[in-house]
């Protein structure tokens, strides 16, 4: 894609109980010096439809000289676990697990972490946990539990009842079947109650965000209240997926221009 020589590598980490599948993306001779990311994907069905862009953007970093880490939540893709094993605290183990593999190849001052959509509740909840300040990219973040939570069931009942796909379909969803998974009531009990645009980074933390709505502008003021430095950058609107369209509904997110421009400014800022 770069006709830089970029290698990506898979390998398992974390726990003997919650071996994670990962993927690192490095250049052919790459800095442990230079800066890495950790790539965050989103949850339930955008996670697969964001599976390419979350790709395309870890292979820029690494043509820049950086590092880019994907991985698999546990209970998701090719990690261990069941769908339904997933949990809050897990998730955040599931951070910390990531940020010690990377932090023991580069070093921790040079990590920086890139959210997208509904993986903004987890790793902004972990984030504000941690004593040093952080450096994030949040890339289209949702940032109100209940209303992705609320999105979720929108659509679920959309593809069960409006789009054609099931159209002897009478029944009414289980609580804890979601677009295809089971989900643990627990965790959706927790995402539900997040309220990320309150939660506050360490201070001297820096943000970049990606998109704006109002949630993203209480955010905003938040962070600027605890002294943390936040940039916006506005990608083309028309080049956006249409994540709650049920008509593009299992179509491959792969919003190609967004994708370029996301990875060559990371490819040259992150990757120094």
């Amino acid at each position: 894609m770069t006709g830089v020589p970029v290698s990506s590598g898979p390998f398992l980490f974390g726990s003997a109980e919650r071996r994670l599948f990962g993927l690192m993306h490095v250049h052919a001779s790459h800095d442990a010096r230079r800066k890495a990311m950790v790539l965050c994907a989103p949850l339930l069905q955008e996670g697969i439809r964001a599976h390419r862009a979350l790709w395309a953007v870890a292979e820029s970093m690494a043509a820049g000289g950086g590092a880019g880490l994907c991985f698999d939540w546990y209970g998701t893709g090719d990690s261990s676990g069941e769908d339904d094993g997933l949990s809050l605290p897990d998730m955040l183990a599931d951070l910390d697990a990531a940020q010690a593999v990377m932090s023991a190849r580069h070093g921790r001052d040079r990590l920086s972490w890139l959210a997208l959509r509904s993986a903004a509740l987890p790793v902004l909840a972990y984030l504000s946990q941690q004593a040093q300040p952080v450096d994030v990219v949040l890339w289209d973040p949702q940032l109100v539990g209940a209303g992705v939570i609320e999105s979720w069931r929108r659509q679920h009942h959309a593809q069960l009842y409006e789009s054609g796909r099931y159209p002897h379909a009478r029944h009414d969803p289980d609580d804890n079947d979601l677009l295809g998974f089971r989900v643990d009531p627990a965790l959706l009990a927790a995402l539900a109650s997040l309220d990320a645009a309150a939660i506050a980074l360490p201070r001297g933390s820096r943000v970049r965000l990606w998109q704006r709505d109002e949630d993203i502008e209480r955010f905003i003021r938040t962070q600027h209240g605890q002294g943390v430095e936040v940039d916006v950058f506005e990608l083309d609107a028309s080049d956006r997926p249409g994540w709650e369209d049920p008509k593009q509904f299992g179509a491959q997110a792969y919003p190609r221009r967004s994708v370029v421009q996301l990875g060559q400014r990371l490819a040259t800022t992150e990757a120094r």
